[in-house]
């Protein structure tokens, strides 16, 4: 025991040896005078920091950086002092702590922030010693500042914005000829731009593309190394998210550097002119490598974040890129066999980007031919050239390689089947192209021919057919064939049209023509019934949705293969042993059947499928089993990879993919229309929020068939979705729910014959006819009206004007004659007042002469006017009278109507009676009481307006006799009106 506590005592001895040591030293730094002896002291210092940190820290920080700030001639001083914040600072503990890495980052976080909180502002002074040229001065600051990064980022980055040359500084170290300090000036930058717009904006406008861009071409480009990839995460940090870099990185040529990172072949590129080891490279060295697959995907990523759907440059970015030839590189990347899954699918995606929405890159990428591998001739095939867009859809839906499993290849159909969308998008002759070739193998050129030699759209047909092979070898041909063919009929009816007369079977050989659309059908019939992968029923179920939407021609032909309706009926109201998933998508086709089967010869009407729809599968039931497949986590995956409005990197996982984004959308859309529809009646339309109401406010059976025929008269019979309200008035009557109106049979056979319900209806579109060119005669009078008021205002106008030029010139005279009379008591009159007012009076002489042509003229207008009003006035009054016996007609047309139905419906039974009764009154009620009214309020304003016309001219008239007996008080000679004569010589009678 004495022996175990000797040896213990002999280390606290160590130990306080070492920190009284660390004393010695920290006060040897701060108070020395000889720079040797300082030199030595952080020598000792740097020692101890290794394995002593907080007690170096603790002690000796401040004197070091004090230190530092006085003596930073001294580079040896500085290299020291340099390595030893950076020992204190960093995270990495040392090699005897390393057992309690919490408490070495606690404490190195706690010297970086009292290093940031110094304050003299030595982050300055590290950034001015960025600009040594000692080697290690610069390499140690660097690390330090990385160091400072790592524990205090936000704050070091605000204090590097607010030094006038510190990120300059920093981009200096991009050039630095030793290429361990611009290796570490790259990872520190990396930091600091990886979420600071301002210093991604300084960054980016001191040059730092051409350094990065030339760094990779000198490191070998995308095959380079480690150095490369930083080059480019830096490159892409500069560029993300940040609009005014990418504009800059356009402007400065940036993007036409870019295709000489995607050719996988160093020889064809322009730096292997200036470099000749990579004009000379052998076959191993030009294998892909995990290196050169991190590199080329930071490029592909570089180029489709600059065209990234929203953003305003992306259209310029599309027509630079396209400019600089970056499509076949592209190409040439994504058909390479040798290069890895991920590679070629973020190639194929960049394609896609690059044309979407894009007119020009879209007809670009249609005019490319790819010609087979030599490959191919070695084995007697002759080469020839195809269309990339057959090439990419055979990625998508052809055989993979044998040495690639499905469940990676997998990203790469994902991928073509994006770049085809991507392709079709906007682009309805690429789609009618496409649909163009959809067509069956068959005969001896097709049947059993290779991959290579069939059109694009018999390839995906192919697939569909044979989903036996092709879906036990790989279940996502299929899936993705799928995709494709809705892809191609996806809203556009002349594709819709272009594949429903496809067909197969040989008519010279006997066999029946089968419509492509009822052999897809049975298809997925048969992968039910045969267990097979639920993806392939799912796939071929949501294609007829896709194709049936919209579309009731192609409903007739799916009605016409009856085993169809039969098979969805089965797996709707199946109870077990069918797939939920399958069983939503059938009742979503089954009604959209039902919705869209408004075709005039449609084998299978409305009327047949309701009570199969109604009674067999039920509404409700329908509805709940689409409601469970909308509410599926399957369902809603899909939902959110199709919400994106960036494909997702590699496709979505294959395990959670059961709908494509084509079914996504469409069933987002259709949702809420589906759900009304499959609850209306054969004959009934769909109409909004009202319809509720309108059911709830039916007076009976019998007026719920009356105004369904009447409300029919304007539409197709059967037409499925019409966004007006029924246009019959109601009176108020007794509620009925929905379910008492659909619950019986009955209710389904119209209760007024319908030869009458014509008859009545062409009688009421006569009499609205009637009554709407009578509202046209109104608002012809009520225009006139108009136009006289407005007359009257101009003719007021003209008068004001008038009086008040006059008033001015009397004005004028009065003045002119009063400095007249002054002259004629003081002097006489200068001969210029003379003429100033013979002047006046001749302009006063011309003014009497216009004020008594504007009287003719106003008289006249006034004469006009009031012909006018009189002829509104009768044309009014006419009107009343016509709205008045068209009233009487209308009432007398429909009692005549309702005396024929009575007729019709007394051998019905007593229920039938009292709703005819009920009809009856109804009626009475609604007879043109509604227009009558309307016309006669419409007479009423009128007549109104009228009168205010008449007292507005009375007005008039007195003003002008006031404005004239004004003039005449003032001396004019103003000539009496006729109306003043008549009172005149009245007056003149009576005198006599």
């Amino acid at each position: 025991m004495d022996f175990f506590k000797r040896y213990s005592s002999i280390g606290s001895q160590q130990q306080q040896s070492a920190s009284e040591a660390i004393q010695t030293l920290a006060d040897r730094v701060e108070t020395s005078t000889l720079l040797e002896d300082k030199r030595a002291a952080v020598r000792g210092l740097k020692g101890f920091s290794r394995e002593y940190r907080e007690e170096v820290g603790d002690a000796a920080l401040p004197a070091l950086l004090g230190c530092l700030k006085q003596d930073s001639e001294d580079q040896h001083l500085l290299k020291a002092i340099l390595e030893t914040l950076t020992n204190l600072c960093a995270r990495e503990p040392g090699k005897e702590d390393s057992h309690n890495v919490g408490e070495s980052t606690a404490a190195s976080g706690k010297f970086s922030q009292a290093i940031l909180d110094d304050p003299d502002d030595v982050i300055s002074t590290f950034l001015e010693l960025l600009g040594d040229a000692d080697f290690y001065v610069r390499y140690y600051t660097v690390q330090l500042l990385g160091a400072l990064h790592m524990h205090s980022g936000e704050e070091l980055q605000r204090r590097v914005l607010v030094s006038p040359m510190g990120v300059g500084r920093l981009v200096d170290l991009l050039s630095d000829q030793r290429d361990i300090i611009r290796n570490e000036g790259i990872q520190l930058l990396i930091a600091m731009t990886e979420s600071n717009a301002d210093i991604q904006k300084i960054v980016a406008f001191e040059n730092a593309f051409d350094y990065l861009l030339n760094t990779v071409n000198e490191e070998g480009g995308a095959r380079g190394n480690i150095v490369v990839q930083d080059c480019l995460q830096l490159l892409h940090n500069l560029l993300n998210y940040n609009v005014s870099n990418q504009n800059f990185f356009r402007e400065a040529s940036g993007i036409q550097k870019l295709p000489d990172l995607l050719i996988t072949d160093p020889s064809q590129t322009s730096a292997a002119r200036n470099n000749p080891a990579l004009a000379n490279m052998d076959e191993e060295e030009l294998e892909w490598t995990a290196q050169h697959s991190r590199n080329m995907l930071v490029v592909l990523d570089i180029i489709r974040m600059l065209i990234q759907p929203g953003n305003s440059n992306t259209e310029s970015n599309q027509l630079a890129m396209q400019q600089c030839g970056i499509i076949p590189p592209l190409l040439q990347l994504a058909l390479a066999h040798e290069a890895p899954s991920s590679v070629r699918s973020q190639a194929l995606y960049a394609i896609g980007d690059v044309v979407r929405a894009n007119q020009i890159n879209q007809n670009l990428f249609q005019r490319i031919l790819i010609t087979a591998s030599a490959g191919d001739e070695d084995n007697g095939e002759k080469s020839i050239p195809e269309p990339a867009i057959i090439i990419v859809i055979r990625l998508s839906v052809g055989k993979r390689p044998a040495d690639v499993p499905a469940n990676e290849y997998y990203i790469v159909r994902a991928a073509a089947s994006y770049l085809v969308q991507a392709y079709v998008g906007n682009n309805p002759d690429a789609q009618l192209a496409l649909a163009a070739t959809l067509k069956p193998p068959g005969g001896s050129t097709e049947a059993g021919a290779p991959e290579q030699h069939q059109s694009a759209g018999s390839l995906v047909v192919s697939v569909l057919l044979d989903w036996r092979t092709t879906g036990q070898e790989d279940v996502w041909r299929v899936w993705y064939a799928s995709l494709l063919f809705s892809t191609i009929v996806r809203d556009h009816m002349e594709c819709k049209e272009q594949a429903l007369r496809v067909s197969l079977g040989d008519v010279s050989q006997g066999e029946d023509p089968q419509a492509l659309l009822n052999e897809l059908m049975s298809q997925a019939r048969q992968a039910a019934q045969e267990g097979a992968d639920v993806r392939v029923c799912i796939s071929l179920l949501s294609l007829v949705c896709v194709w049936l939407t919209g579309f009731p021609q192609g409903v007739s032909v799916f009605l016409d293969e009856s085993s169809n309706l039969t098979f969805l009926v089965e797996q709707v109201s199946g109870s077990s042993g069918i797939n939920a998933l399958v069983q939503g998508v059938a009742a979503f086709a089954l009604g959209l059947v039902y919705q869209f089967d408004t075709d005039a010869e449609t084998p299978v009407t409305r009327d047949q499928i309701y009570p199969i729809l109604a009674k067999r599968v039920g509404a409700d039931q329908l509805l709940v089993r689409v409601q469970r497949l909308r509410d599926s986590k399957e369902f809603q995956y899909a939902v959110g990879l199709a919400a994106g409005t960036h494909s997702n990197a590699y496709g979505g996982m294959a395990a959670e993919m059961f709908f494509d984004n084509v079914f996504a959308d469409l069933f987002k859309a259709q949702y809420e229309a589906f759900r009304q529809a499959v609850r209306l009646r054969p004959h009934e339309t769909m109409m909004g929020p009202s319809y509720i109401s309108h059911l709830q406010q039916q007076a009976g059976g019998a007026m719920a068939g009356y105004a369904s025929s009447v409300a029919g008269t304007g539409s197709t019979p059967g037409t499925p979705l019409m966004g007006g309200a029924a246009t019959v008035s109601r009176a108020a009557s007794p509620a009925i729910t929905p379910a008492a109106l659909l619950s019986s049979d009955e209710s389904l056979e119209p209760m007024v014959p319908k030869r009458e319900c014509d008859a009545l209806s062409a009688q009421l579109a006569d009499q609205a006819t009637l009554i709407a060119r009578l509202q046209q005669e109104l608002a012809q009078a009520t225009g006139q009206s108009g136009d006289a008021s407005a007359q009257l205002a101009d003719e007021q106008r003209r008068r004001v004007e008038a009086e008040t030029s006059r008033d001015a010139l009397s004005a004028e005279i009065a003045q002119l004659r009063a400095q007249l009379d002054q002259h004629s008591n003081g002097s006489e009159a200068t001969g210029s007042d003379e003429a100033r007012v013979q002047e006046l009076e001749q302009q006063l002489q011309a003014l009497r002469v216009e004020s008594e042509r504007q009287q003719d003229a106003w008289k006249g207008e006034r004469e006009e006017m009031q012909k006018k009003v009189t002829n509104a006035e009768k044309q009014a009054v006419k009107a009343a009278a016509a709205v008045r016996s068209t009233g009487k007609k209308k009432e007398q047309l429909q009692a005549s109507a309702l005396e024929a139905l009575e007729k019709s419906v007394q051998e019905k039974d007593e229920r039938i009676a009292a709703l005819e009764a009920e009809c009856r009154a109804h009626e009475e009620k609604a007879k043109g009481a509604e227009q009558v009214e309307e016309l006669r309020e419409k007479v009423a304003a009128l007549e109104k307006e009228q009168e205010d016309l008449l007292v507005y001219l009375a007005d008039q008239d007195m003003q002008a006799k006031e404005f004239r007996a004004k003039l005449r008080g003032y001396g004019e000679d103003i000539p009496l009106s006729d109306e003043e004569g008549d009172g005149d010589e009245d007056d003149d009678e009576d005198e006599e």
